[in-house]
């Protein structure tokens, strides 16, 4: 299945199936009127919905034109969202710009924290910048969705838990961090409203594109239409989406409709570019001395799309642009 939110007739928007050249739409029984109704019913739903999604991209159903940037994020809101920094290159390079080695520590266990997700934006919406001090930055991340995993769970069932695969544009507010993380608490105001491309998608309709763990994608970055990356999020990944939710559940259950983020993807070949400025001026740091990177300035636009190995967009694209607030 591929799924995407109509806005209305609630916040929650409405639940549609989208075909797999993702030009048409099908909305759902009136039984499963949103996303969240799906992930909370998905034992009795999901089958239905899947034979309704393959009679789409038979052309059995003729559904409805349907044009990404009508969309809403697929989950306008989550009952959770948890962030982790699964890809250790993005650290490394990181903390080398800060004279710094990766702690031994982050190497054998998944750093994970909770953030907003009350609200997300549009795959399209504007992001409001109240001040460009604060240093707004992208970061292309993938993530999955869960259904109710069981408190104490083992890799592997909480594997089997995961139903949908999406991308999100993580935007962080990089100077703002630094006064956030000496006061020993994860971060809250560096992190504003993040987007989501237009469409999720079930772990069987990306068939050898997931591994049962992780996204095997191009995930490409631009920023004003120059390409800043283009790493593969398959590669490097230091804790697969496994770990992560059996690191979550070892003192908590988690409830359908938990969003998990991988971090920043990140590979090791530094001719693959990278998925968030803060990584590439990391670099200039090191290498020339000095950052010559801007971070992201009101008036730029952002566009992040993940790829199959044939070149498919995978979610659609997320593009914005900076605006001021």
């Amino acid at each position: 299945m591929r799924l995407g939110s109509l806005p209305g007739p609630t916040r929650d928007g409405t639940l549609v199936l989208i075909s797999e050249d993702h030009r048409r739409g099908l909305r759902a029984p009136s039984q499963v009127p949103t996303l969240q109704a799906l992930l909370d019913d998905w034992d009795e739903a999901a089958d239905a919905l899947e034979t309704l999604s393959r009679r789409l991209d038979r052309g059995e159903l003729d559904g409805e034109p349907i044009d990404e940037s009508d969309l809403l994020s697929p989950l306008p809101r989550a009952v959770q969202w948890a962030e982790a920094s699964t890809y250790l290159p993005h650290m490394e390079r990181i903390r080398a710009a800060r004279g710094m080695d990766l702690p031994p520590e982050h190497r054998l266990e998944p750093i994970v924290y909770q953030s907003g997700s009350d609200r997300f934006l549009r795959p399209t919406e504007d992001v409001p910048l109240a001040d460009e001090s604060w240093g707004l930055d992208l970061e292309a991340t993938v993530a999955v969705v869960t259904g109710d995993v069981a408190q104490g769970s083992s890799a592997d069932d909480a594997a089997s838990q995961i139903k949908l695969v999406m991308l999100t544009n993580d935007l962080t507010l990089r100077n703002l961090m630094p006064a956030e993380y000496a006061k020993r608490v994860g971060p809250y105001r560096a992190k504003p409203a993040r987007a989501y491309a237009p469409i999720a998608v079930s772990t069987t309709a990306l068939a050898q594109t997931w591994t049962g763990r992780l996204l095997r994608s191009t995930v490409r970055s631009w920023v004003n239409g120059e390409l800043l990356g283009e790493p593969d999020s398959g590669r490097d990944c230091a804790f697969h989406f496994g770990d992560l939710l059996q690191y979550m559940t070892m003192t908590r259950s988690l409830a359908a409709g938990t969003i998990v983020g991988s971090g920043t993807v990140s590979n090791r070949e530094e001719r693959v570019g990278y998925s968030c400025l803060a990584e590439k001026r990391a670099v200039e740091q090191v290498r020339d001395g000095q950052p010559v990177t801007p971070l992201l300035r009101v008036g730029d636009l952002v566009r992040i799309e993940a790829f199959d190995d044939r070149g498919r967009s995978i979610f659609g694209a997320i593009e914005q642009r900076v605006t001021a607030y």
